[in-house]
C-alpha cells in the first residue's frame, strides 16, 4: 500500500510510459476524471483533458473512459458497443451498476463506480479450449455424481406423478431450439404455456422480479428442494455433452420469451447458452429482467476462460445458499 503506489508513479515519471486515454461524455464530468488522475497519478494515465483534442489520432489512443448519464440498461448498453473499439479497454463510469451489486468497480469517480469492458482476440482458441473444458468437466460431473442423481430421480418418481425428466423447447445460439432438460420439480399440468407467456410479459414490461412468473402452487413437495438447491438443473449436464449449451453462459430462453425481446436484449443469443452465468451468480431471481439481460450481455463482451472457471466455483456457494432461488 506504501511502497507499490510509489514504484508505479517511477515507472510512469515518464510521458512516454503514460497510458494514453480519452474521455466520451458530457463536458461537465470532464473535471472530476482529471482531477481523479492527476490524484491518483501512479495508475499510469494521462490527464485525459490533454489529449482529448482532435488533433490526437484515433490510433494512438490506448483506452477510453466512458462516462455515461443514462438512466436505463439499454441506452448504456447500446452507448458501451458504440464506444468498445477492437481489444483497447473502454472503462465506464455509471451510477446503474450499483443496482447490478456485482461490486467490480476498480474506482470511484465522485461516487460513481467505474467498470472495464474490453473484447478479446483469439476467440477461436478460446472457443476450442471452452469446449474440452465443457467435455471433460461434464463427464467428471456426471461420474461423481451419479449415485445422487440416481436418487433425485426415484425422489421425483415417488413424490407426484407425472415423468422424472421435464422436457422443455429453449433458444439456443442463433435462436437454435432445443429439447432443455431438467428434473422436474412441478405438477404435471397441462396448458400452461399461455399463462407463463403472459407472466413473462408482465416481468418484463412491469420491471417485476422472475420469482413472481412462478406459481408456487404447483411446486411438489421435493421440487421446492430441488429448485432453492437448482439441483433440477443437473439433467442438463447431458446439453453440456451433446454441445447445446456450455457450463457457462447466458441461460437459454424459452421461445416465447424471446418473442417479447426488445432490441438490445437479442444479442444474448449470439453466444451458446450456458449452465451458469453472471445472473445466476450474483442475480438469480432477484433481479429486473433488463438488469439480468445485461449482466448477460457484461459477461458476452468480457468472456474469457478465467472468467468461466471464477463463475463455475462461484456457483457451488450460490447453489447451496439457494441465494435468488424461487
Amino acid at each position: 500500500m506504501i511502497f507499490i503506489p510509489r514504484l508505479l508513479n517511477i515507472c510512469y515519471s515518464s510521458p512516454a510510459r503514460k497510458i494514453r486515454c480519452k474521455f466520451i461524455g458530457p463536458d461537465k464530468f470532464m473535471k472530476d476524471f482529471d482531477d481523479f488522475f492527476r490524484e491518483y497519478s501512479f495508475l499510469g494515465f494521462s490527464p485525459f483533458s490533454s489529449i482529448i483534442k482532435d488533433n490526437l489520432p484515433e490510433e494512438q489512443v490506448q483506452e477510453y473512459f466512458l462516462y455515461s448519464d443514462t438512466k436505463n440498461f439499454g441506452e448504456l448498453y447500446k452507448e458501451i458497443k458504440l464506444y468498445l473499439k477492437d481489444s483497447k479497454p473502454l472503462h465506464v463510469a455509471s451510477k446503474l451498476f450499483d443496482e447490478l451489486n456485482l461490486k467490480w468497480e476498480w474506482a470511484r469517480v465522485d461516487g460513481v463506480p467505474v467498470y472495464t469492458f474490453r473484447k478479446r482476440n483469439n476467440e477461436h482458441a478460446r472457443k476450442i479450449i471452452r469446449r474440452i473444458i465443457d467435455i471433460v468437466g461434464t463427464i467428471v460431473f456426471m461420474t461423481l455424481l451419479l449415485p445422487f442423481l440416481l436418487i433425485i430421480a426415484l425422489a421425483v418418481k415417488l413424490d407426484s406423478k407425472g415423468p422424472i425428466i421435464y422436457k422443455q423447447k429453449r433458444c439456443g445460439q442463433n435462436g437454435k431450439e432445443f429439447v432443455f432438460l431438467k428434473f422436474r420439480s412441478m405438477i404435471d399440468k397441462e396448458a400452461k404455456d399461455i399463462e407463463q407467456e403472459l407472466e413473462f410479459k408482465n416481468y418484463l414490461e412491469i420491471k417485476t422480479n422472475k420469482g413472481k412468473v412462478v406459481n408456487p402452487d404447483e411446486i411438489t413437495s421435493i421440487g421446492l428442494i430441488l429448485r432453492k438447491t437448482s439441483i433440477d438443473e443437473l439433467p442438463q449436464l447431458w446439453n453440456v455433452l451433446r454441445g447445446e449449451i456450455s457450463l457457462v453462459g447466458p441461460r437459454p430462453p424459452i421461445p416465447f420469451e424471446v418473442k417479447y425481446y426488445k432490441d438490445w436484449h437479442n444479442d444474448r443469443l449470439s453466444i451458446k447458452p450456458g449452465l451458469t452465468g453472471l445472473w445466476q451468480v450474483y442475480g438469480r431471481g432477484n433481479v429486473p429482467c433488463d438488469h439480468s439481460i445485461f449482466l448477460d450481455l457484461m459477461y458476452i463482451i468480457n468472456r474469457s476462460i478465467s472468467l468461466d472457471m471464477k463463475l463455475i466455483f462461484l456457483t457451488v456457494p450460490a447453489v447451496f445458499l439457494g441465494k435468488g432461488a424461487y
